[in-house]
């Protein structure tokens, strides 16, 4: 289907989801949670899921590690950070995963194995000699999951819309929407693979349960190995991933979302993240998130790379080394280092 033809569908998504759907503020008959026309807990309306909560829980002296790790990168760059995050403050927790007990992700030996065996790899290498070296956000292809439904610094914003067959929801960063039959279709064949896997949801109670298959085998780069995985990312290729996700809408203000990532090849367990998402006071249309057109930070980087070769592979080997030595190669800080065994 064509980019325009893909706009027009979910367009015509949206405005089905709006006609059909009652007030979002309106609530049902007995004072609960609001409803749709059609009797489903209504998830409508434009959240936020802003936190400064860590993914996993870390001790003290891990924190500290990373810091010394972090120390000489800091110092030769004179600081990095976004000039605007949003600060959605801390939730009281010490981790936004909640299952395991220690808010940790358990890897397994093969997985860590690979992700050691790819910073080596790339020893000797630039982290912008192509653009292929960057991860698919920079590209601006996809953020991929889970990620696209983890809080970041910025763009925490969510717009989601129902029909009695579909929920739709927009995601700020990279204008990503996620269509959702929940019409009791199966999956698509396991044959085609998608970087947000294939989705279909049903109704369990009050509670949206949306099961993610049918990954592709590109979530951490392919066999090309990309300067590094984000911290939120999945850290295997794909192939094996599931995601469960459930939303409940706890009260007017609040849905509790939480998801639950399996990969046997990956993880020696599953582990379950849980994030309020919040409603929107200011309910204004979320704006367009240019990517492509206004991405001049791969243009810099990669011209930039080519204005000093050797600078770029100085820079490439120290942000390395901080991986190296915070314990987690290949993905970026801050993350537990990672163990060959699963925490006890």
């Amino acid at each position: 289907m064509s980019g325009l033809g893909r706009m027009s569908r979910v367009g015509a998504l949206f405005a089905t989801a709006w006609l059909l759907a009652s007030s979002v503020a309106a609530q049902n008959g007995d004072g609960g949670v609001p409803r749709t026309a059609w009797g489903d807990p209504d998830l409508q309306g434009i959240w936020n899921n802003s936190t400064t909560t860590p993914l996993e829980q870390m001790t003290e002296a891990e924190q500290q590690r990373d810091r010394d790790a972090r120390a000489p990168v800091i110092a030769a760059t004179r600081g990095t950070g976004a000039a605007w995050p949003e600060t959605g403050g801390l939730l009281e927790r010490p981790s936004l995963i909640v299952d395991p007990p220690n808010g940790r992700i358990a890897m397994t030996p093969e997985a860590i194995a690979r992700l050691v065996v790819r910073e080596k790899a790339r020893e000797g290498r630039g982290e912008a000699d192509s653009w292929l070296d960057r991860n698919s956000w920079e590209r601006c292809i996809s953020r991929t999951m889970p990620v696209q439904m983890i809080p970041n610094l910025y763009n925490n914003n969510y717009q989601i819309l129902q029909t009695p067959t579909h929920v739709a929801i927009q995601i700020e960063m990279i204008h990503e929407t996620r269509i959702i039959p929940i019409d009791g279709r199966p999956h698509s064949s396991d044959r085609i693979r998608q970087w947000l896997g294939d989705s279909r949801g049903r109704w369990e109670g009050d509670t949206l349960v949306v099961e993610t298959l049918h990954f592709h085998d590109r979530l951490d780069g392919g066999d090309y190995q990309p300067s590094h995985i984000l911290q939120t990312g999945h850290r295997g290729p794909g192939g094996t991933l599931r995601i469960v996700e459930r939303f409940t809408r706890v009260d007017v203000e609040t849905i509790d979302y939480r998801f639950t990532v399996e990969d046997p090849v990956t993880y020696t367990r599953p582990y379950t993240v849980a994030i309020p998402f919040r409603w929107r006071e200011n309910q204004e249309p979320i704006y367009e998130y240019a990517c492509h057109e206004g991405n001049y930070g791969m243009v810099n980087l990669l011209s930039g790379g080519r204005a000093d070769e050797e600078l770029a592979l100085r820079a490439s080997a120290l942000v390395s080394r901080q991986r190296r030595e915070g314990g987690h190669p290949g993905v970026r800080e801050p993350v537990v280092p990672f163990h060959a065994e699963p925490e006890p």
